[in-house]
């Protein structure tokens, strides 16, 4: 069996499909947007602001668990279809 050599265009499509890849990115979505609602006014320390937005990238990690792997599956569907 041929190893298939890694290039550039290589690491972006096995990025795309990766249903992590997805999850992490929601998660940091997520953290950017209801970071600032939540640590605002609250007189957190740094570290108690850092682990806020924390525990909110993991829980956008883990709520997106479903979707990641429907946004998946949806490209490798139209990715087959296309090679048709």
């Amino acid at each position: 069996m041929q190893k298939r050599p890694i290039t550039v265009s290589y690491i972006f499509f096995y990025l795309l499909f990766s249903e992590d890849i997805w999850r992490i990115v929601a998660g940091f979505v997520c953290a950017l947007f209801l970071g600032p609602l939540l640590t605002q006014g609250r007189n957190l320390s740094q570290g108690g602001e850092v682990m806020a937005w924390l525990m909110i990238m993991a829980i956008g990690w883990s709520v997106t668990a479903w979707p990641a792997k429907k946004i998946t599956g949806a490209l490798q569907r139209a990715v087959k279809r296309a090679s048709k």
